[in-house]
């Protein structure tokens, strides 16, 4: 994988703002994607392995309890990423004391340079909305920077049979197949999915991969 063009700066301030308004607009339990426990997320994570020092990245992280969880399991090296200020924010007063340690960033997983690698990245609900393929190829290099050789790799999208939109934005629905194949230089490890229940109680099909970065490019 290689660097693409960095995004444009206006097309990362309309995509905050978008973000930034539906976190001030909604309350915690008002997007569809609202889970108390992330299930899905959490197997996938214990599936790697990982020991309890190792970095964690959550990428559009949101409100996610993700780190709330992983925390609770012990480990120790967490970080969250979204655009919106305002979600974070939330995330740190749900936290507390006990996440005093945890890197909660502002930036676009569109070009992120946080300055380091890890051992895995999480995504739940970012991939789908890359519609476009320069998106995908700048995720892709985001990945790219910060996957350690041999990290891991969680995605989870809309599955096939999921919405065709997502807060009212058009999204790409995906196969196992279809989304193992969007990561080059990764080997599939396990799939997973679920019928995600909405606070409203509608169901929303998810496809979620687990994936192992090769530890040289082949």
């Amino acid at each position: 994988m290689t660097d693409h063009a960095i995004p444009h700066p206006d097309e990362t301030a309309a995509r905050t703002a978008f973000w930034e308004g539906v976190h001030h607009d909604k309350d915690v339990d008002g997007v569809s994607w609202w889970q108390s426990v992330p299930e899905l997320s959490l197997g996938l994570v214990d599936k790697a392995g990982l020991g309890l020092d190792e970095p964690v990245i959550d990428v559009g992280a949101g409100w996610s309890t993700l780190v709330d969880h992983l925390l609770d399991r012990g480990y120790r090296d967490l970080s969250a990423v979204d655009l919106s200020a305002t979600a974070l924010r939330t995330v740190r007063d749900r936290l507390g004391p006990a996440g005093a340690d945890v890197t909660l960033t502002v930036a676009d997983v569109l070009d992120l340079r946080m300055g380091r690698q890890y051992a895995l990245w999480h995504d739940r609900a970012v991939y789908h909305f890359l519609i476009e393929p320069e998106e995908r190829a700048d995720y892709l290099a985001s990945l790219d920077r910060s996957l350690r050789p041999g990290g891991w790799l969680v995605v989870a999208t809309f599955g096939p049979d999921g919405p065709t939109t997502c807060s009212g934005l058009p999204i790409v629905r995906y196969t196992h197949a279809e989304l193992a194949a969007q990561f080059p230089g990764f080997h599939l490890v396990d799939t997973a999915g679920e019928d995600h229940l909405t606070p409203w109680g509608t169901s929303q099909q998810f496809t979620a991969i687990l994936m192992r970065r090769h530890r040289a490019e082949h």
